[in-house]
């Protein structure tokens, strides 16, 4: 086992959900996760990577994070470097957006445009059922390009304009689709702005999104989401990667998110 695992070792949701699945041969697992910019060359990202990979996902996004803190041996897709802020040097490696397959993408498609760019990538894997689509999202929080950056923002307008742009480029009648990543969000609403939250309500009329409500692993709302069509069918509880390890180090600002469907047309 990893060298690492001993400090997650006792979390009873992993633990539960690995004993409950992994011997169904139709399932689907899939998770996401703001990583905040962890590298695997440091403690805290030895740890997350050893983490990720722990659950034995199909299909992983990281957001905020690196490719070398994806498991060994997947295919890897990314939405790009220029999401709209500069990158420092030694930090090239960065990216908004990963997805993670254990096969191999196909139709990849991102967008060199603000705001999707650097914050949207979709493409298709095969899973036993069949073809899945799969887009991997970073929705930009509420001050992005207010006060740095662009600054030609006010509050929440970056992510609503976001959501406007993903809904001109979503098919109006989607199937086997998954949507994850950070969607910056709450649901049901907290202290966001109304029409923000409206909004991300009616992008995604089409959709379940599977993450939404209390996440009891975490004791907690979240903002790392996984939305799903309706022709694909939750299995089980909702498994997370901690912000914090049993040992108390700092993980991530966000608690990550992963879940099974059961893979059937």
């Amino acid at each position: 086992s990893h060298p690492y695992l001993h400090e997650v070792a006792s979390c009873p949701t992993i633990e539960i959900m690995l004993r409950h699945t992994q011997s169904l041969s139709t399932m689907l697992r899939i998770g996401t996760w703001n990583t905040e910019w962890t590298s695997p060359r440091t403690d805290r990202g030895k740890l997350v990577r050893a983490l990720l990979a722990d659950p034995d996902c199909d299909i992983l996004c990281v957001t905020e994070g690196t490719e070398d803190l994806l498991p060994d041996g997947g295919h890897l897709i990314d939405a790009g470097s220029n999401w709209g802020y500069p990158i420092k040097t030694g930090e090239e490696d960065r990216r908004k957006v990963i997805l993670w397959s254990k096969r191999k993408w196909i139709a990849v498609r991102t967008y060199p445009e603000r705001p999707l760019a650097g914050r949207f990538v979709a493409a298709t894997t095969r899973t036993e059922a069949g073809p899945l689509n799969v887009v991997g999202v970073c929705i930009p929080w509420l001050a992005a390009h207010v006060s740095t950056s662009q600054r030609d923002r006010k509050t929440w307008d970056e992510h609503v304009h976001w959501l406007r742009e993903f809904e001109r480029v979503c098919p109006d009648n989607p199937s086997r689709t998954i949507v994850l990543g950070d969607f910056n969000q709450s649901i049901p609403r907290r202290r966001q702005k109304k029409a923000a939250y409206e909004a991300l309500r009616r992008v995604f009329q089409s959709f379940t999104i599977r993450t939404a409500g209390w996440i009891g692993a975490a004791n907690a709302l979240g903002i790392d989401h996984i939305a799903h069509t309706t022709d694909l069918i939750p299995m089980g509880d909702i498994g997370i990667w901690p912000k914090r390890s049993t040992h108390n180090r700092h993980l991530s600002d966000h608690f990550g998110v992963w879940c099974d469907f059961d893979d059937v047309r």
